[in-house]
């Protein structure tokens, strides 16, 4: 169906964006994982991933550069699960909107505290699965798919369209 290693890829890329962010929404809709400033820090560069993937295949180029493209889009997002498995494991200090204290910042953070609903700190970790948090999982698999565009881009040389 797909004819050329830049359409492949562009599959490729959309379906790693799209299996991430499917993911952290089913966590946070089905089963209640609120996200904290760090997690949907970490959903951006899913998001322009998917650009990438969208552009890759309706523009013509080198398979090449839209793998570097999405390899940066996932460094990315694996570099903020770094910091926040860091942050959750008390390695350093996160943001002044992740600890949950202090004097609201926004209308949104007022608000909820007014209502005692308290937002989710990016210091404690909600769900953990074989020693890791979401936070480190996410590490693994962006910076996996990262490691994968690399090779791609590295193997594909000047393969045009």
């Amino acid at each position: 169906m797909f004819t050329t290693l830049r359409d492949n890829l562009a599959v490729a890329v959309a379906g790693i964006a799209v299996l991430a962010l499917g993911t952290a929404l089913v966590a946070q809709y089905v089963f209640g994982l609120a996200p904290c400033a760090l997690c949907v820090w970490q959903r951006w560069p899913y998001v322009a991933a998917l650009a990438v993937a969208a552009l890759a295949f309706l523009l013509k180029g080198h398979a090449r550069w839209w793998a570097l493209a999405a390899a940066a889009c996932f460094a990315a997002t694996a570099g903020v699960g770094v910091f926040h498995a860091g942050v959750e494991q008390g390695l350093w200090q996160g943001l002044e909107t992740c600890s949950g204290a202090g004097t609201p910042d926004s209308l949104d953070s007022l608000r909820a505290q007014v209502l005692g609903a308290q937002p989710a700190r990016c210091d404690q970790i909600p769900f953990e699965f074989l020693g890791l948090s979401i936070a480190g999982w996410n590490a693994v698999y962006a910076g996996a798919a990262a490691l994968v565009m690399l090779a791609v881009a590295a193997t594909s040389r000047r393969s045009a369209a």
